[in-house]
Parts: C-alpha cells; structure tokens; sequence
C-alpha cells in the first residue's frame, strides 16, 4: 500500500502522514482487500480557492467544499494490475476547519471524517439515496472507531452525524 500525499502550499492538514496511511490500510481492510497489497492512493490537501475551482469544474458547483473524490481503479481490479490505483483524495483545510463546529466535531475529527468519507467513495459508497446515505455513514464510522483503537482513544466517544447528506447532490 502507498498513500502519496500532497500539499504544494505547505497548508495545516490538521493529521499526521501515518494516521492518513492507517485510514487507508482500515478501510482496504474493512472492504476486504489487504493492505499490504499494491494499492495506491494519492491524498491532496488544497486552498480553498482551488477547491473551488474542481468543485465547479467537476460537479458544476461554484463553491468550495470540503472533500472531492476522483476514483480510478475500483478494488474489484485487484490482482489485474500493479500497482492498483484507487484514486485521489483531495481536501480543504480550510473548509473543513471552517464548518466542524456545524457538525459537533473537531478540526482534526470532521478531517477524519472527511479523509474516510472521501476514501469510501474511491470503493464505490455513494450517499445519493438515503439507504446509500445509511450504508456509508455506517461504514464511516465503522472505520472511524476502528482508528480511534489505533490512536489509543476510546470507540464508543467517535459519533458522526447525517453528514453525507447534501441537498444539491
């Protein structure tokens, strides 16, 4: 597994490089995929202004958000070729700072939030319908409480909200 990660602007990423890794290597686990395996995921971390132009570029939205996902190889691919490249995960700081409050959450936990979420998505999970939305927030935190283990934290205290949730997906 190689998580390359990016940030040209020398932005807070509010987590470390191995948190980022063990969030990849827990849901390559949690989707059933090894993570020793030869994955590759590219995690950026970009100002807002950039975000806002994929956002627009990408899903016509003229605004920053928090997270956007661009997958490339689905995990179904696995063993077809080497290395297996599940995509991009790119991030805004900024963004996420901005609304964590909003949701009850840290900084450095809605960015948690986000990375898993963003990462969900490069596999497959999509939130367009509210079982979708259910099946996804499940698997979030699943994997949220599974790295707060890592961290030492305790699992019960990790909660999210019906973040996946937006009205003009």
């Amino acid at each position: 597994m190689r998580v390359l990660i990016s940030n040209d602007d020398g932005l807070d990423t509010l987590l470390q490089a191995e948190e980022m890794e063990q969030a990849v290597a827990c849901m390559l686990k949690a989707e059933g995929a090894d993570p020793s395996s030869d994955v590759e995921v590219s995690i950026s971390f970009v100002r807002s202004a950039e975000m806002r132009s994929l956002n627009a570029s990408w899903r016509g939205i003229d605004a920053p958000t928090d997270v956007l996902s661009f997958e490339c190889d689905g995990l179904d691919g696995a063993g077809e070729q080497d290395p297996l490249e599940l995509g991009d995960v790119i991030l805004c700081p900024e963004v996420i700072a901005a609304q964590a409050a909003d949701f009850g959450n840290t900084p450095v936990e809605e960015c948690r939030l986000m990375l898993v979420h963003g990462l969900l998505h490069l596999v497959g999970y999509d939130h367009m319908n509210e079982g979708d939305a259910a099946e996804m927030e499940g698997r979030e935190l699943a994997i949220l409480r599974e790295l707060a283990v890592l961290r030492g934290d305790d699992p019960a205290g990790v909660r999210i909200g019906p973040v996946t949730r937006h009205e003009y997906d």
